[in-house]
């Protein structure tokens, strides 16, 4: 049997079934593979949002909690390596800062799409739930 967890906040909040004015069963629990796949909808949403113009210069200066996503202005050429691990080691530290469910995050530019500016990219950590810890790989598509 697979692991069963508790479902994240927002997961118990969706009302599945908008017909019934109260839910039988309201999600409280969801197997390990599907809080796998929320935390990849929430990685793809996080990486695929960049941060304002206005917030990078104010980050720079304190730290900001609202600035949520990757720096707009990265550019990425998938010939330069020391690009690459820049974009990697950035996206490391964002998914840190933003999903707490994770620990050891470890981001991998894998390849470019037909468009340059699309990478896939895979994400090593581990998962934590209900005080154990889980390896998973979770591939993301980031359009910079």
């Amino acid at each position: 049997m697979e692991n069963v967890v508790t479902a994240p906040l927002f997961e118990r909040l969706v009302d599945e079934n908008t017909d019934v004015p109260f839910e039988k069963n309201p999600k409280r629990y969801l197997p390990l593979s599907e809080l796998q796949e929320v935390i990849l909808k929430d990685l793809s949403n996080l990486l695929n949002t960049r941060v304002a113009i206005f917030w990078q210069n104010y980050v720079s200066k304190i730290t900001v909690p609202y600035a949520y996503g990757v720096n707009a202005t990265c550019t990425v050429s998938a010939e330069n390596v020391f690009e690459i691990q820049e974009l990697e080691s950035r996206i490391d530290k964002v998914i840190q800062q933003f999903e707490p469910r994770l620990i050891n995050a470890r981001t991998h530019v894998v390849g470019t799409g037909t468009d340059p500016s699309t990478l896939f990219i895979n994400i090593d950590a581990e998962i934590i739930f209900e005080g154990h810890k889980t390896p998973l790989t979770f591939p993301v598509v980031v359009d910079m």
